[in-house]
């Protein structure tokens, strides 16, 4: 881990054999402020067995026996993606631990590395840096890696951004572009807790506000969600299962079902159905929270985000505990396929113009395209990181 101001302090050398070993724990005393920063930042860091050498050099060194790695980068912006005086930095690190968990699972990969940058505020001081280096050591070791290099940088506000490194274990990737006509779509995870959480905070400005508002039949469930706001809780333990049981594709629900659901359908060139049969059981749960706040439960679920659940496609006959059908996949206009051939509902042929007539515009090529409820156009654009309503400040 290094940081963005140079120092003129003597290189101070590691004490690595002219060898091809690599000692787990070559960490350079420190010596500046800088070098005492990252020292306690870094100090309570687990090392996974694929690291070859970790943090206190310029570059980390890794093993890859399959000889293919899976990389993603997610950011969390203060005022943007969280705000402190509704979670703890301790929570902040967990949170930027499990939303990279979610995109590593989504490839149906493990996570074994992560290098992460983070911008610190003249107003955190060495306690503060401690407790987002604690929440950030403890949320990657729970999902299985460790933290082996990056930046720290002064800045306005705290962000914190991560890349993850993973692999298959000599597994193809699966990619949100494999769904088939006539798979089924299931889901693993919590639906709209997030999306909830969130509202409860923006209506009544702090955890313990929204404790004292609610009625007291709802207090648990709202301190639930709220605590599912400020770190998601991703099945990401089901990822490795579900090549072997025969999934076309896969990707995590970060932006909400409805629009990520698009996502996936208009990577495979398909159109996914939600039935709300299946999906009746979030909303319910949802309803008295959403009673409190004049909302539907509805909008959670369907345009939520943040999430971070796994959303995947499979034949029928797929079985993997965890996971529940929430929809089908049929083809696109043109090819003749049905919709509604596995619940029950009325099957809907889309290879017949007029269904875009009675059903909305879903001819276009936008996301709302890919995307029904019940053989319907009821599309919802879930979260949007650049709209202005979108930002937690």
């Amino acid at each position: 881990m290094s940081t963005s101001h140079p120092s003129t302090s003597p290189q101070v050398k590691t004490g690595f054999p002219e060898s091809s070993s690599f000692p787990q724990d070559a960490v350079p005393t420190p010596i500046t402020a800088e070098d005492r920063l990252i020292a306690d930042f870094s100090r309570n860091l687990h090392t996974h067995p694929r690291v070859l050498v970790g943090t206190g050099d310029d570059c980390a060194v890794l093993k890859h026996p399959d000889g293919n790695s899976v990389v993603s980068t997610d950011v969390l912006v203060e005022g943007v993606h969280f705000r402190r005086d509704w979670m703890s930095l301790e929570q902040i690190g967990r949170r930027a631990a499990a939303q990279n968990a979610a995109d590593i699972a989504a490839m149906g990969a493990s996570a074994h590395s992560a290098v992460a940058a983070v911008t610190i505020p003249k107003d955190m001081g060495k306690a503060d840096i401690h407790s987002l280096a604690t929440g950030l050591a403890c949320g990657l070791e729970s999902y299985g890696y460790s933290l082996v290099g990056g930046d720290l940088s002064s800045g306005p506000c705290l962000q914190v951004a991560v890349t993850v490194i993973g692999d298959l274990q000599g597994r193809a990737p699966l990619l949100r572009s494999g769904a088939k006509a006539g798979d089924l779509v299931y889901f693993a995870g919590n639906l709209g807790d997030s999306a909830a959480g969130l509202a409860l905070l923006e209506r009544f400005g702090n955890p313990d506000s929204v404790k004292s508002a609610l009625p007291e039949e709802l207090v648990q469930l709202g301190q639930e969600v709220i605590s599912r706001y400020q770190v998601p809780v991703i099945p990401a333990y089901l990822a490795a299962q579900l090549a072997a049981s025969g999934a076309h594709a896969l990707m995590d629900i970060s932006d909400g079902l409805s629009r990520d659901g698009a996502k996936l359908a208009a990577a495979s060139g398909v159109v996914i159905n939600l039935q709300t049969e299946q999906l009746a059981r979030y909303a319910q749960r949802l309803a008295g929270l959403a009673q409190v706040l004049n909302r539907d439960s509805w909008d959670w679920v369907l345009g939520g985000g943040e999430d971070h659940g796994l959303l995947c496609s499979a034949p029928p006959g797929f079985s993997v505990p965890g996971f529940t059908p929430i929809g089908e996949v049929a083809a696109l206009p043109g090819t003749g396929k049905s919709l509604g051939s596995t619940y029950g509902f009325e099957s809907v042929n889309i290879d017949d113009t007029s269904f875009y007539a009675k059903n909305g515009d879903i001819g276009s090529q936008d996301e709302g395209a890919f995307l029904l409820v019940d053989g319907k156009n009821s599309y919802q654009s879930g979260w949007d990181h650049f709209a202005s309503e979108n930002k937690v400040s």
